[in-house]
């Protein structure tokens, strides 16, 4: 499937809506405030901002640092020494999330089903689910029943459990799903920056989403492996995405303020030049010859270092920021898309399925998951047959590491996404070592502030001001203390 959906359709489909087609001009209408916002003008308001803000924001920027796709090349104080603060946090949780998308998704199911338009009640539940999912990710316990309730008095809503909130997500998709098969209604259009409208990839990718929560519960307390692993077998043999062509994405453009988040955040300056490729995740990828190395990564332009693939750690570099890689521009072109979810976890999510299920054991089924995983990650890129065959005969899986290699497979495909840092907490996989590199014949200027990779980040200082009653008395108000304390998925 070719998208072409670019931002400016934001602009289309507000045009479209505020001017009407009546012979007479209302001296009461005001174009520029419409007197009601339709799905049309909701939905693509929720895509542009979870793309913008979320999947592409802020917590895929803290993650990516502590996974070591990146590095602050600073002294800081910043993130790479492991430091997050609850002001850092605040914008996440209480605008992107709760406001922006969240209370927009749940408004606009709540239009949809009054308007009896059932497939945009299916993308808001789908992406109330997935936005959802970050937060409790990221904090643990959060406001979901009597969350965006504002306006009935609802001003200090309690915390869910997140296993509570895990089943009310699994009901948000198995209804979407639902939801999205029915062909009744009005149905999204180009405002659809995401598939265009095509409801069947909207459950495709629901049913994706299925798989990766339920093993997101592999190791919950009161969960079994192997009982999770049949569940996210069943969601994907539903029918989950089956190709890189079928991706969610967020297209850009290269033109103010619409460029790729990752542009904005790491090469043109907006935020900061110094977030680049890390010492470790390009020792790893050059440890093993791996061809998306230049996909992933690029070469220093000029200079000493001029054609070489250089990475940074978390201290000031010794020579000018200028001799070190960026971010490839594959991900981080001004027009470059921004890769919501990539394909090559679907197979990822099979292979270790299978393992679990087989009791942690190599069988056929687990074999063929792997190398489709690796096959369809570098496919992505363009590479050749002939270069994948190469490297699946150089990192063929041996029972005794199996589980590893999946899954240190499946972070170099999930290259900057989220998923690597919910995986690294559930498995231990791939062995990060602390942010402690050096650069050769230098010392560390700042450590980390902790002696271990957070595991949550802290509550926001707006709940802290406005809701202290209701955040888990096991996660305390000091962010260095809190952020050493697990989230319930992963305390066994």
């Amino acid at each position: 499937m070719k998208r072409k959906i670019y931002l400016f359709l934001f602009i289309t489909v507000f045009s479209s809506t505020f001017y009407s087609c009546e012979n007479y001009l209302d001296i009461n209408y005001d174009p520029n405030a419409p007197k009601e916002v339709t799905e049309k003008l909701m939905l693509p308001a929720i895509l542009s901002t979870f793309s913008y803000e979320v999947a592409g924001g802020f917590p895929v920027r803290i993650s990516a640092n502590w996974t070591k796709y990146i590095a602050y090349a600073g002294t800081g104080p910043h993130e790479g020494q492991y430091r997050l603060t609850p002001n850092e946090t605040d914008n996440f949780w209480r605008y992107s999330s709760y406001t922006d998308i969240m209370k927009t998704s749940t408004e606009l199911i709540a239009k949809a089903n009054q308007n009896g338009n059932p497939a945009y009640s299916a993308i808001a539940k789908i992406m109330l689910a997935w936005n959802m999912s970050y937060v409790t990710d990221a904090f643990g316990d959060a406001p979901l029943s009597q969350a965006f309730q504002g306006e009935a008095g609802v001003n200090k809503p309690t915390y869910d459990k997140q296993e509570d909130i895990y089943k009310r997500i699994q009901v948000l998709l198995d209804e979407a799903i639902t939801e999205a098969g029915q062909d009744t209604g009005l149905q999204p259009g180009a405002e659809d920056f995401i598939y265009g409208g095509d409801m069947t990839m909207w459950q495709k990718l629901a049913r994706t989403l299925k798989a990766r929560f339920y093993l997101r519960l592999s190791n919950a307390p009161g969960y079994n492996a192997a009982t999770q692993a049949d569940l996210a077998l069943q969601a994907l043999n539903a029918g989950a995405l089956t190709s890189n062509n079928e991706m969610p994405k967020f297209n850009y453009v290269n033109a103010p303020n619409a460029e790729n988040p990752w542009y904005q955040y790491t090469i043109d300056g907006k935020w900061s030049t110094a977030y680049k490729p890390s010492v470790f995740y390009l020792d790893l990828l050059n440890s093993k010859n791996d061809p998306r190395l230049e996909y992933q990564v690029d070469p220093v332009p000029a200079g000493a270092n001029a054609g070489k693939y250089v990475g940074v750690t978390n201290d000031a570099t010794p020579t000018a920021l200028t001799n070190y890689s960026a971010i490839g521009k594959f991900y981080s072109a001004a027009d470059a898309p921004l890769y919501m979810l990539v394909y090559a976890e679907v197979p990822f999510i099979r292979a270790e399925a299978e393992f679990l299920k087989a009791g942690n054991t190599v069988t056929p089924a687990v074999i063929t998951a792997y190398n489709e995983g690796i096959a369809a990650s570098m496919s992505m890129y363009g590479i050749g047959a002939a270069s994948i065959a190469t490297y699946q005969e150089a990192n063929v899986l041996q029972p005794a590491t199996a589980y590893e290699q999946i899954m240190t497979e499946k972070y170099i495909a999930n290259y900057l996404q989220f998923e690597s840092y919910n995986d690294f907490r559930r498995t231990g996989y791939p062995n990060l070592p602390l942010n402690t590199e050096t650069y050769p014949d230098t010392e560390l200027e700042v450590g980390p502030v902790i002696e271990s990779i957070p595991v949550r980040f802290p509550y926001p200082s707006s709940e802290r001001s406005y809701n202290p009653e209701n955040i888990p008395a096991e996660v305390p108000a000091a962010f260095l203390q809190a952020l050493q304390v697990p989230v319930w998925w992963d305390k066994q």
